[in-house]
């Protein structure tokens, strides 16, 4: 079962922790983080091409070694 409360500027959801690891919702989190940061920049197309290249490309540096052998985020 699956809760989504809204209280005064937070957003609360409920979920079984089976379901993702703490390591996804840090992932998680930090993606709606950057989301949250482009929306309010003027970055242009090119400018917010090249930082998502960029963020796969630290994420690829960070994971790999855990995602070739089977247990990557």
């Amino acid at each position: 079962m699956i809760d989504i409360m809204f209280e005064a500027d937070e957003v609360v959801l409920k979920f079984p922790k089976q379901l993702v690891s703490s390591d996804y919702v840090q992932n998680f989190l930090e993606r709606l983080r950057i989301e949250t940061i482009l929306q309010k920049s003027a970055l242009s197309e090119e400018q917010a091409w090249e930082l998502s290249e960029e963020t796969k490309r630290q994420w690829w540096a960070k994971n790999k070694e855990g995602f070739l052998r089977g247990n990557g985020s």
